[in-house]
């Protein structure tokens, strides 16, 4: 069924923040199953808010439909829309991230009876996970918090396994800050060094130090804050002219070890001590999270171990998710996924053989999770 499911929802063209009909397809299976649909919209965003209410505590799955762009479509192997079945791949834009993790544990839900849990189901989906994340599971978290609505427990289908299913949990993730830069200076024949002012020369002592900087250790869940240079251009094309001035972007994954704060100050104190005229803008759009470890993290963790046979390891590393929303209810978190190998890239794929594992690790933790809460 988990095949299946990831090809029906890959077939459908949801890129940000179009939803294609995905969260109808999920609605309607949730539906013969009991569940009470809801559908949130902000702005151009649709999200789905679904619950099969029982007794005892609540666990939300949480995932999103929306999707990159493909990129060049002739350099994909098959349609990035096909859901190709090569035999021991599923081929198609969103198989990994995330469609095929829905897939999953829609596939898992399907194996039990809803009504014989002792704890109750939800799921939160949106269509706005690989867009500005501002219309989708942020706000249905608000509006679910103005209910007074209890979240327990909630699994992410997210990517997160590095080689084999399970072998890597997330309980928390980075924080991640934008930093646009524009280093002012003087445009003029290069021939002139005195009547000119390049921001170009000015800027290498700058990212000299930028690039060199330790900005923390990190600690026992989390790898150190690092930053990336993605984008840098001055000049007008000439080799005799020099610029007027510079743009640099770049961005930093940062641990709960600095804040969004002190990076801001610390960078602005490198400008300022090379004397550097410039004008600069901060985007600070996630802050770190930490789900600490209790009951559900060991339920998933026994789960991995009884279906594969190993113990999964636990991290905070990987870019941004909807984690970091969530975890605003104070519920426990735990990020598990397919392979993040492929995702976003051309010919993005999963294993066959990986979606069901996954499956059969999903099923287990109702079933775990249902005994526990038995006792």
């Amino acid at each position: 069924m988990e095949i299946q499911i990831t090809q029906d929802l890959v077939r459908k063209e949801s890129i940000t923040p179009n939803d294609a009909g995905c969260l109808k397809y999920i609605e309607d299976f949730l539906s013969e199953r009991g569940f009470v649909n809801e559908t949130l919209t902000y702005g151009r965003v649709k999200n789905l808010w679904s619950i099969n209410r029982k007794k005892g505590p609540l666990l939300v799955f949480l995932g999103h439909v929306d999707v990159v762009p493909t990129g060049p479509v002739d350099e994909w192997e098959h349609p990035p829309f096909s859901g190709h079945d090569d035999g021991t791949y599923i081929i198609g834009r969103g198989t990994g991230d995330m469609k095929g993790g829905i897939a999953c544990f829609m596939s898992a839900l399907a194996r039990i009876n809803p009504d014989e849990l002792n704890f109750s189901l939800g799921f939160i989906i949106t269509s706005d996970e690989e867009g500005p994340s501002r219309d989708g599971t942020v706000k249905v978290v608000e509006e679910l918090l103005k209910r007074e609505e209890v979240i327990d427990y909630c699994l992410i289908g997210e990517p997160s396994t590095l080689e084999t299913v399970g072998d890597n949990i997330r309980i928390g993730r980075r924080g991640s800050i934008n930093i646009e830069l524009e280093v002012l200076g003087k445009q003029g024949h290069a021939a002139y060094p005195a009547r000119v002012d390049n921001p170009i020369h000015k800027v290498v002592p700058f990212l000299d130090k930028l690039l060199s900087e330790v900005w923390d250790e990190g600690n026992e869940h989390f790898p150190p804050t690092s930053l990336q240079l993605t984008n840098i251009s001055a000049g007008v094309g000439a080799h005799n002219v020099t610029p007027n001035n510079l743009h640099l972007k770049f961005n930093l994954r940062f641990s709960p070890q600095i804040t969004g704060e002190e990076i801001q100050e610390k960078i602005k104190k490198f400008l300022e001590e090379r004397g550097i005229a410039h004008k600069i803008s901060f985007d600070l759009n996630a802050e770190p999270f930490y789900s600490n470890p209790g009951t559900f993290t060991n339920v998933v963790q026994n789960s991995i171990s009884q279906i594969q046979g190993f113990n999964t390891g636990l991290s905070c590393s990987g870019g941004t998710s909807d984690g970091r929303f969530i975890a605003k209810t104070g519920c426990e978190i735990v990020e598990l996924g397919p392979k993040f190998e492929t995702i976003h890239k051309i010919n993005e794929k999963i294993e066959k053989e990986e979606l069901e594992r996954l499956t059969d690790i999903y099923h287990q933790i109702l079933l775990n999770l249902n005994e526990e809460t038995n006792n």
